[in-house]
């Protein structure tokens, strides 16, 4: 992965009102993807993404702010800009607010797996992405992050596989803090569930609309 962010380079970070500002959605092409995390607070999201930028493990956030970041790496011999807004929940709402859903193209659904509640919250919160983007399908991951916690688990590994078969997407438990490939895998598989939705609905596009050259 080149030219990696950091959490000093954070761009925009605050309340939900100071986020509006860098939220406003550009054109974008295939190569540049838009990711947003979610989960409950605690679930480690900030974790995983100064990990996948960083390679560093920092145990320690501060709660009340939201970071976006931005990183470019290659994937299947392309170049492939990220931009990753790290959410904030607030009461309860797993960070998928408006302007967030609005904003991002994918989303990293992030649980512990040492939480009940943090599973318990995300086939409603992927029913509202759903809802919201006026799609039946949605590119998402599920990640249950905090695997090597084996001792206090309140979900196993399979009922993670199982909602995420239900949900249609991809599942991966990860450790933020012990393996780093495995939280670069779960930003790489959105990367390209994102960049494959995009080819599918430009091709539908030009059959629809009769806009490819021949």
């Amino acid at each position: 992965m080149s030219n990696p962010g950091s959490p000093g380079e954070s761009q925009g970070s605050g309340s939900p009102s100071t986020l509006k500002p860098y939220l406003r959605r550009k054109k974008s092409s295939l190569g540049e993807t838009k990711i947003a995390v979610l989960g409950m607070a605690g679930v480690g999201k900030s974790a995983l993404c100064v990990r996948f930028l960083t390679k560093r493990f920092i145990g320690e956030y501060d709660q009340a702010s939201e970071n976006k970041y931005k990183c470019t790496t290659i994937l299947d011999a392309e170049s492939v800009t990220f931009e990753l807004l790290d959410t904030r929940s607030n009461n309860e709402d797993f960070g998928a607010r408006d302007d967030v859903v609005r904003w991002a193209d994918g989303f990293l659904m992030v649980y512990s797996v040492t939480s009940r509640k943090t599973f318990d919250v995300i086939p409603d919160t992927k029913r509202k992405l759903e809802e919201m983007k006026k799609a039946a399908h949605v590119p998402v991951v599920l990640v249950g992050n905090k695997a090597d916690l084996a001792h206090a688990r309140q979900v196993n590994q399979e009922e993670g596989a199982r909602l995420a078969a239900d949900m249609g997407c991809c599942f991966m438990e990860v450790s933020a803090s012990e393996d780093v490939t495995r939280v670069v895998d779960a930003f790489h598989t959105l990367c390209k569930e994102i960049i494959d939705y995009k080819r599918r609905s430009r091709t539908f596009l030009d059959r629809v609309f009769g806009l490819k050259k021949s």
